[in-house]
C-alpha cells in the first residue's frame, strides 16, 4: 500500500473536525489508527508522519512490530490490542500493551490476569461487549455482563477501566445509534460504581460519527485514514 501523506493528513483532520463537532467531549476523543494492514514499511511511514497511536489485532504481528518499533527513537509509540487474543498468544502482547480492547469471555479475563501476575504487570483491559448480540461475533451480552459484573472487576491485575463493541456493518444509522446509546448508558452505569471506567472503544470508519454522539472516547479508524 503506497500511503500518501497529505491525503492522511486530510482525513485525519476531517475525523478532528467531527469529532469536535459530534462528541459531548472532544478532549477525551483518541483516533487509534488501525494497522493491521500496514507491513512494516507503510507502518514506519505513518510513524515518520508523526502518529504514534496504533492497534493492532493479530498477537504475532503485534509482537513482531514491537521488536521492529523499539528504542529511543520509538519510545512515544502507544500499542493497543484490539483483535480476538486467544489464550496461548497472550505471552506476545503482555509486557507491552497500552489496553486490551477485546476481552471477550470472563474466562480470558482470568487467563491475562494470570499471565499479568506472572510478568509483575498490571494491565488495562476493555470488556468487550456482543451488543447486537450477532452469532458471528465474540462478547459478552450486558444482561449476562451484569448478571455477574462484580467478578470482571475483581481481578489483582487486570483493571476494567471500560468497554468496546462493534456495531453490525449493514446495521441502519437508527439501529446503530440504539446500540451504542446501550453501550453508553452501560458505561455511565459502572463508571458511578467504578470512577476508573472512563473508556468506551466504539465507531470505526463507517460507523464513527454515531459512536461519538452516544459518548465513545476511542475510535477505532482504519479505511477512513487512506481513502
Amino acid at each position: 500500500m503506497e500511503l500518501n501523506s497529505e491525503k492522511i493528513s486530510q482525513n485525519y483532520e476531517g475525523i478532528l473536525q467531527d469529532i469536535k463537532k459530534y462528541s459531548p467531549y472532544p478532549e477525551k476523543v483518541k483516533i487509534l489508527f488501525v494497522s493491521k494492514y500496514l507491513g512494516i514499511e507503510e507502518q514506519e511511514a505513518l510513524i515518520n508522519m508523526g502518529y504514534n497511536y496504533f492497534g493492532e489485532n493479530r498477537a504475532q504481528v503485534y509482537r513482531d512490530k514491537l521488536e521492529r518499533f523499539s528504542g529511543e527513537k520509538y519510545e512515544n509509540l502507544v500499542w493497543d490490542f484490539i483483535g480476538r487474543l486467544q489464550k496461548n498468544k497472550i505471552k506476545y502482547i503482555i509486557n507491552s500493551v497500552n489496553l486490551i480492547h477485546s476481552i471477550d469471555s470472563y474466562e480470558l479475563l482470568e487467563e491475562i490476569n494470570k499471565k499479568a501476575i506472572e510478568n509483575n504487570k498490571i494491565i488495562n483491559g476493555l470488556i468487550e461487549i456482543n451488543v447486537s448480540k450477532e452469532e458471528s461475533k465474540t462478547g459478552v451480552y450486558i444482561e449476562d455482563f451484569k448478571k455477574d459484573s462484580e467478578k470482571y472487576f475483581s481481578m489483582s491485575n487486570v483493571k476494567i477501566i471500560g468497554f468496546m463493541t462493534m456495531a453490525p456493518f449493514e446495521a441502519s444509522e437508527a439501529e446503530i445509534n440504539s446500540y451504542f446509546s446501550n453501550m453508553r448508558d452501560l458505561k455511565e452505569e459502572y463508571q458511578k460504581k467504578y470512577d476508573y471506567v472512563t473508556t468506551l472503544s466504539m465507531g470505526m470508519s463507517n460507523d464513527y460519527v454515531e459512536a461519538l454522539k452516544n459518548g465513545a472516547t476511542i475510535i477505532r479508524i482504519g479505511s477512513k485514514l487512506f481513502k
